[in-house]
């Protein structure tokens, strides 16, 4: 992309693909102003009632993307053999939820290759596009008329695993990334998942969402790799030497417990 620069390892080294995941509160204060105004309620009583109105209406209680936070992000720098360089979890000089949106898109901003997600296209994105309106945040190469980014389709500056594999909604995929994991061998969701993010961040363990991120990251990337097998992009030769020098994130990041299993 013109004007950009490749987004590098902490080594420098060029990155064509970065695998990334977010985690985020729910805003009860904006809630409350919204949809409980003038109701006399205390944002936590607003939250409760309106979550509780969204899990008989839709069988869910996941709240709109308009009402999530960013908290945590973190990136899985992917190098042109494929293979995994680095995990890392954005944190700012002086870390407050506004700076690390801010180092996310002057990062992505500078990024000439290509972001990796699950669900992405339907949450991440939309929520990080969402805080850099509420932050005043300026991203023009992302948000300009030229951006394949936020081209439906289009698969070169985005890569959604979910879009890919349900072709673009076409079928449905009960089960989600949890599924899909565990069908190659890898653990999937075990302890901690998205919905007690909210009950982690309450109590202090901002840390340990950081971990969870990262764990979602690197698992994430095993996925991707296995569908760049899939469609032909890279060969089993390939496949094998980057699951196998990637292997180490798996227990560094508390994917695996000990070394047990093979992606």
């Amino acid at each position: 992309m013109a004007g950009g620069q490749p987004l590098t390892s902490a080594r420098g080294l060029p990155m064509p693909f970065a695998v990334f995941d977010i985690e985020t509160r729910i805003d009860k204060h904006l809630l409350n102003q919204v949809f409980a105004a003038d109701e006399g309620l205390t944002d936590e009583q607003a939250y409760e009632r309106y979550r509780d109105e969204t899990q008989r209406r839709r069988g869910s209680d996941f709240l709109p993307v308009t009402l999530h936070v960013p908290i945590s992000i973190a990136i899985g720098n992917v190098g042109e053999d494929h293979a995994l360089r680095s995990v890392e979890s954005l944190m700012p000089a002086n870390y407050s939820e506004e700076g690390l949106v801010r180092e996310f898109w002057s990062r992505y901003e500078r990024f000439v290759g290509t972001m990796v997600s699950f669900n992405g296209r339907r949450f991440d994105l939309p929520v990080l596009e969402l805080a850099a309106l509420r932050y005043g945040i300026s991203a023009p190469i992302h948000f300009g008329e030229s951006s394949a980014a936020r081209h439906r389709y289009s698969e070169e500056r985005h890569f959604d695993l979910l879009d890919y594999l349900t072709n673009h909604g076409a079928v449905a995929l009960p089960g989600g990334m949890n599924l899909l994991l565990r069908m190659f061998g890898m653990p999937g969701k075990r302890g901690m998942d998205g919905s007690r993010v909210q009950e982690y961040y309450e109590s202090g363990r901002l840390d340990e969402i950081h971990r969870y991120c990262r764990s979602d990251v690197v698992q994430t990337y095993f996925l991707f790799l296995r569908v760049e097998l899939m469609r032909g992009r890279i060969s089993e030769d390939t496949y094998r030497a980057a699951s196998q020098s990637s292997a180490r994130f798996l227990i560094e990041e508390g994917v695996f417990a000990e070394p047990n299993g093979k992606p």
